[in-house]
């Protein structure tokens, strides 16, 4: 048992090390950096028991630790297999729904750019369709989301006359929910909706505008860095399961 505890112990360090780096970096890798704690956490309850000879209370860490990256692995899985475009090229839906981020001041975070630029692209490949940008103002944002997208899109050269605002959502839910309500008050069908927003985000937006009534189509923006995508894709499966809960109770 005295290799075992010296060898969790090292891996306890190391987690821990990682973790506090993800935090220190100027990314957003938040949820990387707690994964990582909590491997951490985990590694030390493992010494901690290995040095004191609770072989049954090992094999019991043991097994959680690697559930839990199990569960992990699958979930990050599931998440990537979701990332793909789906738009019917017949019979597109009558508006788009660009799903808001973070900003700073009156410019899009780069994640938001992104998700911008891909719409922008649609939508002068498809001059019929309608915009509505999503997003309320957040505590740490001077403005609504939704405002700097339209701003953002307006100068890229989309007529204003085509997007709407939608300020009031707070989450991805109310984000689709009050589109659709903007959609068909306009007189848009507003059952068929395309959804444009990160491709990690794809998964749970498609699920949740299932769970509305909706038939969403995609089209996702590339994330740039990997490291970036890939921290969004860990943070992704936890927000799933809580998607999951929210439709259930709803």
């Amino acid at each position: 048992m005295k290799r075992l505890w010296i060898f969790a112990a090292v891996c306890a360090a190391a987690c821990a090390a990682l973790g506090a780096a993800h935090f220190a970096t100027p990314f957003h890798l938040e949820m990387t950096g707690l994964c990582w704690l909590a491997f951490a956490a985990g590694f030390a309850v493992l010494a901690w028991l290995a040095r004191k000879g609770a072989q049954r209370s090992v094999r019991a860490v043991r097994t959680l630790m690697a559930a839990f990256l199990a569960a992990l692995a699958l979930g990050t899985g599931y998440i990537i297999l979701g990332e793909g475009d789906m738009v019917d090229a017949d019979a597109p839906p009558e508006y788009v729904v660009v799903l808001g981020a973070q900003t700073h001041g009156d410019r899009p975070s780069r994640t938001l750019r992104e998700r911008l630029d891909r719409a922008a692209e649609y939508l002068e490949e498809h001059p019929d369709a309608f915009c509505i940008v999503t997003g309320g103002q957040g505590a740490d944002e001077t403005q609504t989301e939704a405002s700097v997208m339209a701003a953002y899109l307006t100068a890229a050269g989309i007529d204003p006359d085509r997007i709407a605002q939608e300020t009031q959502s707070k989450n991805t839910r109310e984000n689709l929910q009050n589109a659709a309500e903007i959609a068909e008050n306009r007189g848009l069908d507003a059952s068929r909706v395309l959804i444009v927003t990160s491709e990690f985000h794809l998964r749970r937006a498609s699920y949740i505008a299932g769970t509305l009534g909706l038939r969403a189509s995609r089209l996702g923006s590339r994330t740039t860095p990997y490291i970036l995508r890939l921290n969004y894709e860990l943070r992704e499966v936890f927000a799933l399961v809580k998607a999951v809960y929210v439709a259930a109770r709803a």
